[in-house]
Parts: C-alpha cells; structure tokens; sequence
C-alpha cells in the first residue's frame, strides 16, 4: 500500500498541482485547504507525510506544525513556501518540521523530496 500524505495548501492551483504530483506517483493524497481541516484530518486519519505550506489565513503552518507537535502520533512534516527567510526556516526547523520545498518546484522535485521524507532519517554522504 502506498504512504498516505495530506497536502495543506490554501491556494487552489498549488494544492492541485500537488495532489496530482503525488496521485500519479503513486502516494494517495488527501488535500486540504487550510490548517483547521487539516487539524481535524489529523484527529481522525493517520499520515505518512505532511506536506504543509506556510502562509494560510486563520492558521498558519507554522501555527499547525506546532499542534501537530502535540499529537500522539506525528507524521514528519515538510514544509512547502516561496517563504525561505531564514528566521521561518529556523522556526519550522525548531518545531519539527524535516525539511522545507521551495515554492516554485518542479513536479518531480516535490516527488522526490517526499519520497526522501518517507524513507526517514538517512546519513548525509558526500559525493
């Protein structure tokens, strides 16, 4: 069975841009529009991989990356943004989150970071 990943994305085309990434590599997505229906996902559904952008109205992702840090089970998180100011990096890096993708991102880019992300921890190498 494949890794299920939420997708947490208040802008339409990224989200489906995503979601169909993913789909068509073979993750099963369920895509959200904003933190508070991720929040309520999270409390009925177990994921894999978070992919969770940073800037949403109501809730930011960082505001979500932190209750999910309260959870029981936490699936690891990577941030999504065009926002990579050092001083949110260092925030979501601090709260948890593994990784962050650069927004804009190539399809295949997004793909094989999240396949990174579910691999878990590895060493780095130097090539």
């Amino acid at each position: 069975m494949s890794a299920h990943v939420m997708v947490v994305e208040d802008n339409d085309a990224a989200r489906d841009l995503m979601d169909v990434a993913l789909s068509q590599a073979g993750f099963q997505v369920s895509a959200v529009s904003n933190g508070e229906a991720a929040l309520d996902l999270m409390n009925r559904q177990r994921f894999g991989l978070v992919l969770l952008d940073v800037h949403m109205p109501r809730l930011s992702g960082l505001e979500v990356l932190e209750a999910i840090g309260r959870l029981k089970v936490r699936p690891p998180v990577l941030m999504v943004s065009a926002d990579t100011e050092g001083d949110i990096v260092r925030k979501a890096v601090g709260l948890g989150c593994i990784g962050y993708v650069a927004k804009p991102f190539l399809p295949k880019d997004l793909i094989e970071r999240a396949r990174w992300a579910l691999a878990g921890p590895v060493p780095m190498t130097m090539h």
